[in-house]
Formats: C-alpha cells, structure tokens, sequence
C-alpha cells in the first residue's frame, strides 16, 4: 500500500514539475477573422454615431482648412476634424459623450464662431 501511496505521489509532484512552455496556438478559418473585422468597424460607426460633436463650419474649402487651425491653436486639447460632404467642407470638434461636456464647450466656442451648435447623437428606432 505504501508503495503506491509514494507512487502516486511522485506521478502527481513529477506532473507539476513538468516545463510548460505556455505557447497555445490557436488556427481559425479565414472567414472568421473577416467577421470580427466587420464587427469592429460596424461597431466603431454605431458608437461614433452615440456621441455629441460641435459643428464649427460648413462651406467652402480655404475657409475651413483656416477654422480647422486656428481652431487646433486655441484648443489644443480637442479633437478637430475637417471632413467633406458634398458640395462643402465641414470642420468638428469632438466626439464628446455626454451633452453637458459639448455644451460647456460650445458656450466657449461660441465666443469665437457665433454659428457653431451641437450635432445630437442618432436615435435608434
């Protein structure tokens, strides 16, 4: 009985003491990373679409590459976005997730472009 109590415990000890190298390799079908790459980026438009932006300007090209600077100069610390919908350009501040944040910061913004306003986030139906 003693021996195989002490075998049983060296087996037990020996499996412990065995290296793992802990490398797990996992392979999976090319379609599968296709679908998790479409997810993020629906993802990444749906939430996009949850937060409140602040529309600086919209209108022609030359004007609003200079809102977008000198926008840049006197908020550092926002995020600025010219971007084109046809037939002008607009330029943004934000995302900003709740309203109160966009609205402190639009009340400031306003002081330097009187017609910026907030652009609400999208209802889903």
């Amino acid at each position: 009985m003693k021996f195989f109590i002490i075998t049983f415990l060296f087996s037990i000890s020996y499996s412990f003491c065995q290296e793992n190298e802990g490398v797990l390799k996992i392979e999976q079908d090319s379609l599968v990373s296709k679908i998790v790459d479409l997810k993020i980026k629906i993802n990444e438009e749906f939430y996009a679409s949850q937060f409140y932006s602040i529309q600086l300007y919209y209108g022609n090209y030359e004007t609003a590459k200079e809102i977008e600077s000198n926008t840049k100069k006197k908020f550092p610390d926002e995020t600025i976005k010219l971007s084109f919908e046809t037939p002008n350009y607009k330029v943004q501040m934000g995302p900003y997730r709740g309203f109160q944040k966009s609205n402190d910061l639009l009340k400031n913004v306003k002081k330097i472009y009187p017609a910026a306003f907030i652009i609400e986030p999208k209802k889903n139906l």
